[in-house]
């Protein structure tokens, strides 16, 4: 789908734009995307799509000497978001104010605030109105949310940098959030930030989006999250967007059963888990017969 004229992969006239999202373990045992290595190369006559990898600020360093190894065509950027990305919807996210009657005081303040600004939302209003109305918390909720504010300021560009397109047609954006200082919550609402962007990007092309590695982060006992809601919408509405999408994991039980309810190709890979061929017989729309779990682990590679 992003190395046009390569007969021996297929035959693609016109190149997409690629999404992958990540989340691993992070420091210095940190592994690159292997999806990057789609920009790297030997062979004679492959296009390699340019291949752009945003991480946190706070492992900038880190990140640039995992990706090191795959090559120039691979740039390590730090993901900020731009006053311009930030609208009230991405700020909600990061700032977990859900619809919750009972949110603390400071959530509830939040959406107050939000409200009344509607579309004149800048986060430098935003912060004029928040002055005047916490004077009223008490410490514990000045905790929560400085919390909030300090995350939500690890990723956002302050400094307003000139940022390029973060995605083209041809071109692969990943976004690799492995960071020790990065949990999982938080990925999931930044990953909700970065596919409400990709949506909106005009490419002139299709688009593939690729959650890689899904059990790190999503989760089938937490409920449906913002980021799993924002998927199912994907999903059901892809082909009205010329959109795929790809859900990679290692644990398919954690994975929410809703999308799972929605997958329309399963390839399951080095599969020889009876619990997982039971969890995921109940959610693929085809006849099983009793020995096909028997016959899966019987065949060989490529068959």
């Amino acid at each position: 789908m992003l190395i046009p004229q390569y007969s021996p992969i297929g035959m693609t006239e016109k190149a997409v734009a690629g999404l992958v999202l990540h989340y691993g373990e992070g420091g210095a045992s940190a592994l690159p995307n292997e999806t990057a290595w789609l920009g790297h190369s030997s062979v004679s006559g492959v296009q390699v799509p340019p291949v752009h990898v945003y991480v946190s600020q706070s492992s900038l360093q880190t990140m640039r000497k995992v990706y090191a190894p795959l090559g120039n065509n691979v740039h390590v950027e730090p993901f900020l978001l731009s006053e311009s990305e930030l609208d009230a919807e991405a700020f909600q996210a990061m700032m977990a104010v859900g619809s919750s009657d009972s949110a603390p005081l400071y959530v509830q303040t939040i959406r107050s605030i939000l409200r009344d600004l509607g579309e004149n939302f800048t986060y430098a209003a935003f912060q004029r109105e928040l002055k005047v109305h916490k004077e009223g918390f008490n410490p514990a909720q000045l905790a929560g949310l400085k919390q909030r504010l300090a995350l939500l300021e690890a990723f956002l560009d302050l400094k307003q940098h000139s940022s390029k397109k973060r995605f083209a047609q041809g071109q692969l954006t990943i976004v690799d959030l492995s960071d020790p200082f990065v949990d999982p919550a938080a990925a999931c609402d930044l990953f909700q930030i970065v596919i409400r962007m990709f949506i909106r990007a005009d490419v002139g092309t299709g688009k593939v989006l690729v959650v890689d590695e899904a059990h790190k982060y999503l989760s089938a006992h937490k409920g449906q999250s913002g980021l799993t809601k924002s998927l199912l919408t994907l999903i059901r509405q892809q082909r009205h967007m010329a959109m795929r999408v790809i859900i990679s994991t290692q644990e398919p039980t954690v994975v929410p059963p809703v999308l799972l309810d929605l997958c329309g190709v399963a390839i399951l890979h080095r599969f020889s888990s009876p619990s997982w061929w039971e969890h995921l017989a109940k959610h693929v729309s085809a006849q099983l017969s009793e020995d096909a779990f028997d016959q899966v682990v019987k065949l060989r590679v490529q068959e």
